[in-house]
Order: structure tokens, then C-alpha cells, then sequence
């Protein structure tokens, strides 16, 4: 029996691997990563290669360590059973932290998916990075420690922020919520001091993927919309790759304008976006304007719960604007299940009846067809499945696979350096 952690997919990647060994060694590690157990006769079968060359591919991948032998495989209906493989649970560990505008959460987790540890920071993300990031980072020696594991260990960094994140370079870019982070390398900072392979994104990408694989290559196109501090999303394509567009702004939605909220100044700095009215802090204040009184966001769930009627009526005006931009984008993308995701959307059925609503009437008949709208089925820990599944998924790609079979004195460079 899984878990949501251990149940979630890998993306299996074009099988068309004659050209490129390495290539062909990443498809064979995550066909292995994938299930149980695999046998020989299985990836011939997944990957049309000759059995020689699969041993060779085979051979190379258990001498680094990535892959075991995990011994008889099923019985057949003749003969003995064959030799199965499964990904190596000891060769090193995934480290993740999902990075929002208060809470930190980490996880340590092994390359079959299993978590080794988790713990949260509580600590306001304006603090600045290099304070969090020291927090972090003291936090994951601790968690190794207590596992009995050390930097050596470590495989990749995979780490999820609350703002615009150039994917490539490693680094968020004039971030809204998060001051004195603009440009700072929060790849850099952690390869320099764990010396492994650190990869940034946005934290709804992240949530995105994590979603998109619990579902093992079904609904997709999927598009993921989080509503917390600020309003969020992540698109992963048909063939389950998720999309960055050209440098990492793909569906950032927060600050997409809407037509009647003109006057609505936003943190970063424009007018009429929607995260300056449709995330909690906007509803929040809405609320309090109402009802002539303060009202904190865990007091706006509170109201929102007993159906104080100001409340609903302002999270249903709320959700009703986020519909209409969804459905420009269901018009573009055509997903085919839209999730809603946040603390916000577990309060009340309202938000995501609301947002249906609006899609199913303004979006194009042929894109609504055959369209789900669903809540999060990970709630809060979709984040950190993202980043688990964003960090193993680097392990085993292509470049991955190069950097952990390299020989010798090679000088490749963990990514980050």
C-alpha cells in the first residue's frame, strides 16, 4: 500500500534512444524508478533496444549505484524466474524545501520515494534569503544528522519559491512578496555548500507537477491555480512536461489585469491585478472594510466556515474574478482538469463552484467539453511531491545520469556552480 509520496509518477521520457547512450540510460533509470521491480524482458519490451544493449546500459547504472538488484523477478509460466532492478534507496537522498510567505517546509526523501524526514520553519520569507536560507540550511544538516547522513549524501536540492523564478539561472526575479530576493542565487548558495545539483522554481509549478504526476499520465493537459497570499499557476503540458515558457514566467496569473478592478493597487507596484483582489490578504481586507473591524486571514476562515454572509458574499466576488481569468486561459490552453489548490479552497465548496461556473459560461464550448475542475488531491503537501518528483526526475534525466556516471577526475560541475 502507498502513499500520496510513493504513488505519484515519473515522467517516462521519448523512447526513441538509439542516438544518445546517456539519453537512453536516463529512459531505462526512470522505467526502474517507475515500479517495484523491472526486468530485463520488461525494458526490451519498453524500449525496443537489443537485450545487449540494455545490459550495457544496465551494468553502468547498477556500477554507480543508482540502480540494485532486487532479485527474482515474477515467475513466468517456464523456467526460472528473471532478475529484477529497482531503483537504489541508498545511493543518496533528494532534499526539498517548499519556500511560502511564512511557513518553510522540508523533506528529505530517498530516490523510490520514500520520506525520511520532514520538518517546517516558521519564519517570514521578507526576513531575507540570506537569513532563511541559513535557516534551511542548518535545518537540513540537522535532518541529516538525525538520519545518520551528511552533505556527502545528498543527491539534489530541490527548492520551491513564492514569486516569478528564472527555472534556469536559479534565481527569483522582482518577486512581489519577497524583498531582497531579486536576483540573489539560491542555486549557487546551496550547491557551493552542499556540492550537489540544486534546481529552483516557482512553488505552483512545483504544486503543478506534484498533482499532474498523482494522476500517472491521466488529465493532462493539467492547470493548477493556487490561491493563498498571493494567486499562483502551473501548466503541465499533454506529454507531462511542465511548462516554464522562455524565461520561467509561464502562468503567473497573479498579475494578470482585471478590466473592472482598475483602481486596485497591487504589491508589485501596478494597478488591477488580480492577486489585488482575489488573494486572501485582498479578501481579508474586503472583509474588514465591511464589517468596519480587523480582520486577519485565520479569522477569514473562520467567518468563511460559519458562513458569515459578508464573507461568503466577498470569497464568492473573489472566486467569480478568478473564473474569468481561467477561462481566457482554458480558451488558450485547453487544459483538460483544472485543480484548485490553497488553504482557502479546503473552506468552502463556494470558490470552486464559483470558478466552474464562470469557466463553463465563458469559455468556448469545445475547450469545457470535456474539462474537470477539481480541488488539490495533495492539499498542502503538493509542493513538496512536486519538488521530490522535480528532484528525482533531475537525478535521473539525461544530464543527471552523466553527472553521476562521470569518470575520474572529470571537472563537470554540480548545477548551480
Amino acid at each position: 500500500m502507498g502513499s500520496l509520496w510513493t504513488e505519484v509518477g515519473l515522467l517516462h521520457q521519448d523512447q526513441n534512444l538509439a542516438p544518445d547512450a546517456v539519453a537512453a540510460r536516463s529512459v531505462v533509470a526512470r522505467l526502474i524508478a517507475d515500479e517495484d521491480t523491472v526486468t530485463r524482458t520488461d525494458l526490451v519490451k519498453a524500449t525496443g533496444l537489443a537485450r545487449s544493449t540494455i545490459e550495457n546500459h544496465l551494468s553502468i547504472l547498477l556500477e554507480c549505484g543508482l540502480i540494485e538488484d532486487a532479485g527474482p523477478g515474477p515467475q513466468g509460466s517456464r523456467g526460472r524466474p528473471a532478475q529484477a532492478f529497482r531503483v537504489s534507496p541508498g545511493k543518496g537522498v533528494v532534499l526539498v524545501a517548499d519556500v511560502s510567505s511564512r511557513t518553510t517546509r522540508l523533506a528529505v526523501t530517498t530516490l523510490d520515494k520514500q520520506v525520511v524526514s520532514r520538518r517546517e520553519i516558521k519564519m517570514e520569507v521578507t526576513v531575507g534569503p540570506d537569513e532563511l536560507l541559513g535557516e534551511i540550511t542548518s535545518a537540513f544538516e540537522a535532518m541529516l544528522a538525525d538520519g545518520g547522513l551528511g552533505t556527502q549524501d545528498v543527491l539534489v536540492i530541490s527548492v520551491g519559491l513564492p514569486g516569478p523564478v528564472d527555472a534556469k539561472l536559479g534565481m527569483a526575479v522582482r518577486p512581489p512578496l519577497m524583498p531582497g530576493w531579486d536576483g540573489f542565487g539560491v542555486c549557487g548558495y546551496f550547491a557551493r555548500h552542499f556540492g550537489c545539483d540544486v534546481i529552483v522554481d516557482n512553488d505552483v509549478h512545483l504544486m503543478a507537477l506534484g498533482e499532474a504526476r498523482s494522476y500517472r499520465g491521466e488529465h493532462l493537459p493539467l492547470l493548477m491555480i493556487s490561491i493563498g497570499t498571493g494567486v499562483g499557476g502551473g501548466f503541465v503540458s499533454e506529454s507531462g512536461h511542465l511548462l516554464h515558457g522562455a524565461d520561467g514566467a509561464a502562468a503567473d496569473i497573479g498579475h494578470s489585469k482585471v478590466p473592472d478592478m482598475k483602481d486596485m493597487l497591487c504589491r508589485c507596484g501596478s494597478h488591477g491585478c488580480l492577486e489585488a483582489v482575489a488573494s486572501i490578504s485582498a479578501m481579508a481586507a474586503r472583509v474588514s472594510a465591511i464589517r468596519h473591524d480587523e480582520i486577519g486571514e485565520e479569522q477569514l476562515f473562520e467567518l468563511l466556515v460559519r458562513g458569515d454572509p459578508a464573507t461568503v458574499s466577498v470569497v464568492r466576488d473573489s472566486a467569480t474574478i478568478v473564473g474569468q481569468v481561467v477561462a481566457d486561459l482554458v480558451n488558450f490552453c485547453n487544459p483538460a482538469r483544472i485543480v484548485l489548490g490553497g488553504a482557502i479552497t479546503q473552506c468552502t465548496e463556494d470558490i470552486l463552484a464559483q470558478v466552474r461556473s464562470v469557466v463553463y459560461q465563458q469559455a468556448q464550448p469545445l475547450a469545457t467539453r470535456n474539462l474537470s475542475l477539481v480541488h488539490s488531491t495533495l492539499g498542502n503537501e503538493a509542493g513538496l511531491i512536486g519538488g521530490m518528483i522535480s528532484g528525482i526526475e533531475q537525478v535521473l534525466s539525461p544530464r543527471g545520469i552523466a553527472y553521476h556516471t562521470r569518470p575520474a577526475g572529470s571537472t563537470m560541475q554540480p548545477l548551480g556552480l
